[in-house]
Protein backbone atom coordinates (compact mmCIF):
# COMPACT_ATOMS: atom_id res chain seq x y z
CA UNK A 1 0.00 0.00 0.00
CA UNK A 2 1.54 3.53 -0.83
CA UNK A 3 1.88 6.16 1.72
CA UNK A 4 -0.59 8.81 2.56
CA UNK A 5 -0.01 12.13 0.78
CA UNK A 6 0.44 13.59 3.76
CA UNK A 7 2.72 11.22 5.61
CA UNK A 8 5.37 11.77 2.57
CA UNK A 9 8.67 14.08 3.30
CA UNK A 10 9.00 17.36 1.51
CA UNK A 11 11.25 17.81 -1.04
CA UNK A 12 14.51 20.58 -1.33
CA UNK A 13 12.18 22.54 -3.71
CA UNK A 14 9.35 22.92 -1.22
CA UNK A 15 11.33 24.15 1.26
CA UNK A 16 12.50 27.10 -0.58
CA UNK A 17 11.45 29.95 1.62
CA UNK A 18 11.72 31.37 5.33
CA UNK A 19 11.14 29.30 8.11
CA UNK A 20 11.11 30.37 12.07
CA UNK A 21 11.17 27.58 14.92
CA UNK A 22 8.62 27.66 17.50
CA UNK A 23 10.07 24.83 19.50
CA UNK A 24 12.66 22.83 20.47
CA UNK A 25 12.50 19.65 22.80
CA UNK A 26 16.17 18.58 23.10
CA UNK A 27 17.59 15.24 24.14
CA UNK A 28 17.24 15.92 28.15
CA UNK A 29 13.67 16.77 27.61
CA UNK A 30 14.40 20.63 28.12
CA UNK A 31 12.07 22.50 25.80
CA UNK A 32 13.09 26.33 24.28
CA UNK A 33 10.54 28.74 23.07
CA UNK A 34 12.14 31.85 22.94
CA UNK A 35 15.17 31.38 21.08
CA UNK A 36 15.34 33.40 17.77
CA UNK A 37 15.75 31.17 15.20
CA UNK A 38 15.36 31.71 11.48
CA UNK A 39 16.10 29.28 8.35
CA UNK A 40 16.40 30.95 4.83
CA UNK A 41 16.05 28.51 2.41
CA UNK A 42 16.61 28.60 -1.64
CA UNK A 43 16.50 26.70 -4.18
CA UNK A 44 19.49 24.25 -2.41
CA UNK A 45 21.55 26.37 -0.56
CA UNK A 46 20.49 27.70 2.79
CA UNK A 47 21.42 30.06 5.68
CA UNK A 48 20.08 29.43 9.92
CA UNK A 49 20.62 32.04 12.67
CA UNK A 50 19.63 31.40 16.04
CA UNK A 51 20.18 33.90 18.76
CA UNK A 52 18.78 33.91 22.64
CA UNK A 53 16.01 35.71 23.52
CA UNK A 54 18.29 38.28 25.25
CA UNK A 55 21.09 38.63 22.45
CA UNK A 56 22.82 42.10 22.96
CA UNK A 57 22.40 45.10 20.80
CA UNK A 58 25.19 47.46 19.91
CA UNK A 59 23.68 50.15 18.28
CA UNK A 60 26.01 52.99 17.59
CA UNK A 61 28.71 50.73 17.19
CA UNK A 62 30.69 50.23 13.37
CA UNK A 63 33.14 47.47 13.81
CA UNK A 64 33.82 44.96 16.69
CA UNK A 65 36.95 46.95 17.43
CA UNK A 66 33.89 48.91 19.49
CA UNK A 67 32.75 46.08 21.50
CA UNK A 68 34.88 45.43 25.21
CA UNK A 69 35.80 41.99 26.14
CA UNK A 70 32.61 41.22 28.16
CA UNK A 71 30.84 41.93 25.55
CA UNK A 72 32.43 39.61 23.04
CA UNK A 73 32.07 36.97 25.02
CA UNK A 74 28.27 37.86 24.80
CA UNK A 75 28.14 37.22 21.01
CA UNK A 76 29.22 33.64 21.31
CA UNK A 77 26.26 32.45 22.71
CA UNK A 78 24.66 32.84 19.28
CA UNK A 79 24.95 30.10 16.34
CA UNK A 80 25.47 30.66 12.23
CA UNK A 81 25.81 28.33 9.61
CA UNK A 82 25.20 28.06 5.85
CA UNK A 83 25.55 25.50 2.66
CA UNK A 84 23.63 23.03 0.81
CA UNK A 85 20.92 21.72 1.72
CA UNK A 86 20.54 17.84 0.55
CA UNK A 87 18.02 15.10 0.93
CA UNK A 88 17.84 11.26 0.57
CA UNK A 89 14.44 9.73 1.03
CA UNK A 90 13.21 11.38 4.10
CA UNK A 91 16.49 12.44 5.77
CA UNK A 92 17.71 15.93 5.01
CA UNK A 93 21.36 16.45 5.32
CA UNK A 94 22.81 20.29 6.03
CA UNK A 95 25.92 20.75 4.80
CA UNK A 96 27.67 23.51 6.92
CA UNK A 97 30.23 24.89 4.55
CA UNK A 98 30.42 27.76 6.92
CA UNK A 99 29.67 27.63 10.77
CA UNK A 100 30.39 30.30 13.60
CA UNK A 101 30.62 27.24 15.88
CA UNK A 102 31.84 24.07 13.39
CA UNK A 103 31.62 21.33 14.47
CA UNK A 104 32.10 17.07 13.43
CA UNK A 105 29.00 15.51 13.84
CA UNK A 106 27.16 15.54 10.74
CA UNK A 107 23.72 17.87 10.89
CA UNK A 108 20.95 15.43 9.57
CA UNK A 109 17.43 15.32 10.58
CA UNK A 110 14.23 13.68 9.09
CA UNK A 111 11.04 16.05 8.05
CA UNK A 112 7.63 15.58 7.67
CA UNK A 113 4.63 17.75 7.88
CA UNK A 114 2.18 17.82 10.15
CA UNK A 115 -0.76 20.55 9.06
CA UNK A 116 1.14 24.25 8.65
CA UNK A 117 3.86 22.44 11.02
CA UNK A 118 7.25 21.41 9.41
CA UNK A 119 8.07 18.78 12.17
CA UNK A 120 12.41 17.73 12.38
CA UNK A 121 13.42 15.13 14.54
CA UNK A 122 16.75 14.66 15.28
CA UNK A 123 19.14 11.49 13.58
CA UNK A 124 22.46 11.82 15.16
CA UNK A 125 21.26 13.46 18.33
CA UNK A 126 17.79 13.16 19.55
CA UNK A 127 15.54 16.30 19.19
CA UNK A 128 12.14 17.72 18.10
CA UNK A 129 11.97 21.10 16.32
CA UNK A 130 9.24 22.59 15.00
CA UNK A 131 8.94 25.04 12.07
CA UNK A 132 6.47 27.80 10.80
CA UNK A 133 6.59 29.12 7.27
CA UNK A 134 6.85 32.95 7.18
CA UNK A 135 4.68 34.44 4.24
CA UNK A 136 7.12 36.07 1.78
CA UNK A 137 6.95 36.92 -2.39
CA UNK A 138 9.13 37.06 -4.71
CA UNK A 139 12.03 34.86 -6.58
CA UNK A 140 14.56 32.41 -5.10
CA UNK A 141 18.24 32.23 -5.96
CA UNK A 142 21.38 31.84 -4.04
CA UNK A 143 25.16 31.95 -5.05
CA UNK A 144 28.71 30.84 -3.23
CA UNK A 145 31.27 33.20 -3.70
CA UNK A 146 35.14 33.88 -2.77
CA UNK A 147 36.56 36.87 -1.94
CA UNK A 148 40.19 36.91 -3.36
CA UNK A 149 41.50 39.98 -0.63
CA UNK A 150 40.69 38.33 2.34
CA UNK A 151 40.24 34.38 1.45
CA UNK A 152 37.12 34.35 2.91
CA UNK A 153 33.76 32.19 1.89
CA UNK A 154 31.00 33.39 1.34
CA UNK A 155 27.05 32.84 0.10
CA UNK A 156 24.26 34.92 -0.69
CA UNK A 157 20.84 33.53 -0.51
CA UNK A 158 17.13 35.31 -1.20
CA UNK A 159 13.80 33.36 -0.68
CA UNK A 160 11.14 36.08 -1.84
CA UNK A 161 11.51 39.32 0.05
CA UNK A 162 13.99 37.88 2.82
CA UNK A 163 18.12 37.47 2.27
CA UNK A 164 20.72 36.07 4.34
CA UNK A 165 24.40 37.21 3.14
CA UNK A 166 27.00 35.02 4.84
CA UNK A 167 30.62 35.66 5.24
CA UNK A 168 33.37 33.51 6.71
CA UNK A 169 36.46 34.70 9.09
CA UNK A 170 39.64 35.31 7.32
CA UNK A 171 41.23 32.43 8.99
CA UNK A 172 39.94 29.35 10.39
CA UNK A 173 38.65 27.81 14.22
CA UNK A 174 39.35 24.14 15.28
CA UNK A 175 36.21 22.38 15.21
CA UNK A 176 34.66 20.98 18.21
CA UNK A 177 35.98 23.92 19.80
CA UNK A 178 33.37 26.59 21.16
CA UNK A 179 33.63 29.96 20.19
CA UNK A 180 33.40 31.35 24.00
CA UNK A 181 36.34 29.05 24.48
CA UNK A 182 38.17 30.27 21.76
CA UNK A 183 37.56 34.33 23.14
CA UNK A 184 38.71 33.41 27.03
CA UNK A 185 41.67 31.59 25.62
CA UNK A 186 42.54 34.06 22.94
CA UNK A 187 45.91 36.28 23.42
CA UNK A 188 44.71 39.34 23.39
CA UNK A 189 41.58 41.02 22.60
CA UNK A 190 43.13 41.74 18.55
CA UNK A 191 42.44 37.69 18.96
CA UNK A 192 39.22 37.41 20.59
CA UNK A 193 37.65 39.98 17.83
CA UNK A 194 39.16 37.78 14.96
CA UNK A 195 37.15 34.82 16.52
CA UNK A 196 34.03 36.78 16.12
CA UNK A 197 34.62 37.93 12.79
CA UNK A 198 31.91 36.12 11.12
CA UNK A 199 28.83 37.21 9.52
CA UNK A 200 25.53 35.68 9.14
CA UNK A 201 23.30 38.62 8.44
CA UNK A 202 19.10 38.34 7.68
CA UNK A 203 17.41 40.83 6.26
CA UNK A 204 14.16 42.15 3.88
CA UNK A 205 14.02 43.79 0.88
CA UNK A 206 11.78 46.46 0.35
CA UNK A 207 11.48 47.80 -3.59
CA UNK A 208 14.99 46.98 -4.76
CA UNK A 209 16.91 47.86 -1.05
CA UNK A 210 17.89 44.90 1.07
CA UNK A 211 18.58 46.00 4.78
CA UNK A 212 20.30 43.80 7.28
CA UNK A 213 17.54 43.09 10.12
CA UNK A 214 19.58 40.77 12.52
CA UNK A 215 23.37 39.52 12.06
CA UNK A 216 26.11 37.87 14.08
CA UNK A 217 27.71 41.24 14.20
CA UNK A 218 25.83 44.05 15.74
CA UNK A 219 27.61 46.75 13.63
CA UNK A 220 25.49 45.06 10.64
CA UNK A 221 22.14 45.71 12.16
CA UNK A 222 20.13 48.49 10.02
CA UNK A 223 23.34 48.24 6.97
CA UNK A 224 22.41 48.21 3.64
CA UNK A 225 24.47 45.46 1.79
CA UNK A 226 23.70 46.32 -1.73
CA UNK A 227 24.41 43.46 -3.60
CA UNK A 228 25.43 44.55 -7.46
CA UNK A 229 26.54 41.79 -10.07
CA UNK A 230 29.23 42.77 -11.21
CA UNK A 231 29.69 40.63 -14.55
CA UNK A 232 28.12 37.55 -14.88
CA UNK A 233 30.75 36.17 -12.29
CA UNK A 234 30.99 38.21 -9.20
CA UNK A 235 29.28 40.14 -6.77
CA UNK A 236 29.83 43.14 -5.14
CA UNK A 237 28.59 43.88 -1.67
CA UNK A 238 28.84 47.16 0.46
CA UNK A 239 31.05 46.24 3.83
CA UNK A 240 33.31 47.69 6.64
CA UNK A 241 36.90 46.84 7.66
CA UNK A 242 37.69 45.93 10.79
CA UNK A 243 38.18 49.35 12.28
CA UNK A 244 34.75 49.76 10.81
CA UNK A 245 35.43 52.40 7.58
CA UNK A 246 33.00 51.45 4.83
CA UNK A 247 34.30 49.73 1.73
CA UNK A 248 32.60 47.61 -1.11
CA UNK A 249 33.73 43.78 -0.92
CA UNK A 250 34.21 42.16 -4.45
CA UNK A 251 33.84 38.81 -4.34
CA UNK A 252 34.11 36.16 -7.31
CA UNK A 253 31.03 33.67 -8.23
CA UNK A 254 32.03 30.15 -7.54
CA UNK A 255 28.62 28.79 -7.87
CA UNK A 256 25.10 29.98 -8.04
CA UNK A 257 21.11 28.38 -8.45
CA UNK A 258 18.29 30.65 -9.63
CA UNK A 259 18.47 33.55 -11.51
CA UNK A 260 21.23 35.43 -10.94
CA UNK A 261 19.21 38.49 -11.62
CA UNK A 262 17.16 38.30 -8.33
CA UNK A 263 20.69 38.60 -5.97
CA UNK A 264 21.07 42.40 -7.70
CA UNK A 265 19.84 44.83 -5.60
CA UNK A 266 19.15 47.41 -8.39
CA UNK A 267 17.64 45.41 -10.63
CA UNK A 268 15.05 43.06 -8.37
CA UNK A 269 11.98 44.85 -9.91
CA UNK A 270 13.35 43.54 -13.74
CA UNK A 271 14.14 39.43 -12.87
CA UNK A 272 12.87 38.68 -16.46
CA UNK A 273 15.77 40.44 -18.40
CA UNK A 274 18.02 37.56 -16.79
CA UNK A 275 18.29 34.17 -18.12
CA UNK A 276 18.47 31.30 -15.32
CA UNK A 277 21.98 30.14 -14.92
CA UNK A 278 23.35 27.41 -16.84
CA UNK A 279 22.66 23.47 -15.35
CA UNK A 280 27.16 23.74 -15.51
CA UNK A 281 27.35 26.57 -13.21
CA UNK A 282 25.21 25.35 -10.57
Amino acid sequence: MSAKPHTLPPSVPELTGVWRRSLLVDADGRRDTTTGVTWVQGPARYADLRQPANHPRHTGVTSLSGLRFEELLALTRQEAFAGRLRQRSDVFHWARTLDFAPVALPDAGRLRREGAVLVETGVHVPYLEHWRPVRTAGPSAAVEMFDPETGCAGLLVRAGDRFALVRDRPEAVPTDTSPAELVQGAADIGRARAVLDFELSLGRIDHGRWAVERSTLPHRVGAVPAPTLDGCAGLLVSDARADGTPYTRAFEITAAEGLLAALHSAGSTALTASAPVPEGNR
